[in-house]
Parts: C-alpha cells; sequence; structure tokens
C-alpha cells in the first residue's frame, strides 16, 4: 500500500491562477510559500456576478477547509512561485489513508522548510 495520497503536488508561477473544483470537506494545503484562496458561496451561485467574492489568504504550512462544494481560485499571493495539493474529502477518499496521505504532505513539507532553515544559516 502506497502512502502517497490521491493528491498531486501543483506549482504556481507568478501571476498564475488554477481553478480547482473542490467537494465539501476538500482540503487545500499551502506547501510552498502564500496563496490567495477566491470563491463564492455555492448556495447563492444562481446570483452569478452580484455575490462578492470571499478570500482567504492560506500562508505556508496552513490548510483551507471547505465548507461546501464549488469552484475555488487559487493564486499565489507573493511575487514568488507557490506550491500546493488539493486532497479530496475523506468521504471521497474512503478506499484509501486520507489521514496517512496528509501526514505525509506534512512529514514533506517540515523536512523542506528545516532544510531551507539550515542552508540560510551562518
Amino acid at each position: 500500500m502506497s502512502t502517497r495520497p490521491n493528491a498531486n503536488l501543483s506549482r504556481l508561477a507568478v501571476g498564475q491562477v488554477a481553478l480547482h473544483d473542490v467537494r465539501a470537506r476538500g482540503t487545500v494545503v499551502a506547501v510552498e510559500g502564500d496563496l490567495l484562496l477566491a470563491f463564492r458561496d455555492h448556495s447563492l451561485a444562481w446570483l452569478g456576478d452580484a455575490v462578492p467574492l470571499t478570500s482567504v489568504t492560506l500562508h505556508e504550512g496552513q490548510c483551507f477547509v471547505a465548507r461546501q462544494h464549488g469552484m475555488i481560485s487559487i493564486s499565489a499571493q507573493d511575487a514568488r512561485a507557490a506550491a500546493f495539493v488539493v486532497q479530496p474529502s475523506l468521504a471521497e477518499n474512503r478506499g484509501s489513508s486520507a489521514t496517512g496521505g496528509a501526514l505525509h504532505w506534512l512529514t514533506a513539507f517540515l523536512k523542506a522548510t528545516l532544510r531551507r532553515t539550515a542552508s540560510n544559516e551562518p
């Protein structure tokens, strides 16, 4: 059995925007850099652009859990590239170890952060 989650690491170049259809309880994890998430309340989708966008800043290492199904726009917050993972909800991921997958990504993130910190020390 693989410890790899059902989600892939996605990278964003500066100025690039990714759109993801995320189900309720799906997660977006900022693996590298800060992200800007933007979405509309799905229950008011019939109102179109009359409904304002909700924006959430996700700092490196943070996780956002979607409360409802909908499209989420993901872009790099800073003037540098960013990386993120979109993971399906636990209900969609029943055949695999969602908790194990999340732990795998968290471990990889912490290792990368520690390597960057160590390389920046005098």
